[in-house]
């Protein structure tokens, strides 16, 4: 029964610590045109290691039926969807490939490849990150008018 209590005293360090080593892996995965394990990383990194600082600060321990508890509930929200566009972001889409020859002297010497990629879900990313934004600004809000109304 030692084993649990332990857990639950420091669940935000290592929620903290778990969302680092992610944030890690997500960026040493980054590739060109995207890959899941990176966005997944990125996702999972930013989620754990915020929500970790929020649990080590006590800011998720407010009653959540209050003014101040739905602002709580909006920025956790507001966190998610930013977490969520960043990650989407990564994804791009091949518009045009090319090949330019290398010349030195007159001569070719070599071809290169061109890649020409656009973020094919920067709807998604854009739209994520309005809501996101959108999110924080109410919960903030919502806080400083509960606080006030105290």
């Amino acid at each position: 029964m030692m084993f649990p209590a332990l857990i639950e005293d420091n669940i935000g360090k290592i929620m903290f610590v778990a969302g680092a080593f992610l944030l890690i892996v997500g960026v040493l995965t980054l590739s060109m045109l995207g890959s899941v394990l990176s966005a997944g990383s990125l996702f999972l990194g930013m989620l754990f290691t915020v929500f970790g600082l929020f649990v080590q600060l006590g800011f998720l321990s407010e009653n959540l039926r209050t003014l101040g508890g739905a602002g709580t509930v909006l920025i956790c929200l507001s966190i998610v969807f930013v977490a969520f566009s960043f990650a989407v972001f990564e994804f791009l889409d091949v518009v045009k490939t090319y090949t330019v020859a290398e010349i030195f002297k007159g001569f070719i010497v070599g071809w290169k490849l061109m890649i020409i990629t656009e973020p094919s879900y920067a709807w998604l990313s854009s739209f994520s990150m309005q809501v996101g934004i959108v999110s924080f600004v109410l919960g903030v809000l919502f806080k400083v008018v509960h606080s006030l109304r105290q």
